[in-house]
């Protein structure tokens, strides 16, 4: 056997033999909103998050814990929920930190239910990195005001009506967001089944943003009356290595074409 398919057998059988991951999906960050009623400013429960919410829009209120939760068929719930609550100028707010998230494909979902209009920045859950606004989930006026969209930095979906979906603000709205950074594409999907979403292969899509990619270090809501959001989920997601496979499938091709070759020319030469 020459040296060339001695190295490329090494380099497949390298391959085949090492522990190949099928994909996997991990969570960053949840929040069920499992609180006592009053106002969510200061609270500190859930996981994989890096501080406790903070009232920082100081025209407005803080958002208070609701006093039911919502709740969605197939999908495992907690708590009661963030929503609005006098105050100000009649927005409620309060954000939470995590780890930068800036790499890979990560989905944020959540559930919402929100008043039917919308406008002056509000109503939608914001993402922000270092303080900037990356832009976020929900709607702010215009044309497409009365549905969930896709926000940019400026908080307005895209003009072509791409970014936005068919739910509207005022039904309860389960919205998985998948957001990828090598790809610069945001795609949303509102209210798939919970119990079969593929998050690793998660099909057709009810929105989609291309060239914006929001990576961020906190999330924000921002509501008037009414405004409810709950069960806050932040996933990474390590896709399946189709490439390994493939080319460990070559590098075989390859081998068995080289052996071929050698057997027929040992053959001509007898």
């Amino acid at each position: 056997m020459s040296r060339l398919l001695l190295a490329l057998a090494a380099f497949a059988a390298g391959f085949v033999i090492a522990p190949v991951c099928r994909g996997q999906v991990t969570l960053l960050a949840y929040e069920g909103f499992d609180y006592e009623a009053g106002t969510l400013n200061g609270r500190n429960g859930g996981s994989g998050w890096s501080g406790a919410w903070t009232w920082t829009y100081g025209s407005g209120g803080s958002l208070g814990v609701a006093a039911t939760g919502l709740t969605y068929t197939g999908l495992t719930t907690t708590g009661r929920g963030a929503t609005w609550s006098s105050g100000g100028n009649g927005i409620s707010e309060a954000q939470r930190s995590l780890p930068l998230v800036n790499s890979g494909v990560v989905y944020v979902q959540f559930l919402t239910q929100l008043r039917s209009t919308s406008g002056g920045g509000t109503p939608n859950l914001r993402f922000f990195a270092n303080g900037a606004l990356t832009g976020g989930i929900g709607a702010n006026g215009g044309t497409y005001g009365g549905v969930i969209s896709i926000l940019d930095t400026n908080l307005a979906p895209a003009t072509n009506g791409a970014s936005s979906s068919a739910a509207t603000l005022t039904a309860l709205n389960l919205l998985i967001v998948r957001i990828d950074y090598e790809a610069n594409t945001t795609t949303l999907w509102a209210n798939p089944n919970p119990a079969t979403f593929n998050y690793l292969n998660p099909g057709s899509y009810d929105a989609i943003y291309t060239g914006l990619a929001p990576a961020f270090d906190t999330m924000g809501f921002y509501t008037r009356n009414p405004g409810q959001i709950d069960e806050i989920a932040v996933y990474s997601v390590i896709p399946e290595p189709a490439t390994t496979a493939s080319l460990v499938a070559g590098l075989a091709l390859v081998a068995v074409g080289v052996a071929k070759r050698r057997r027929r020319a040992a053959v001509a030469s007898c």
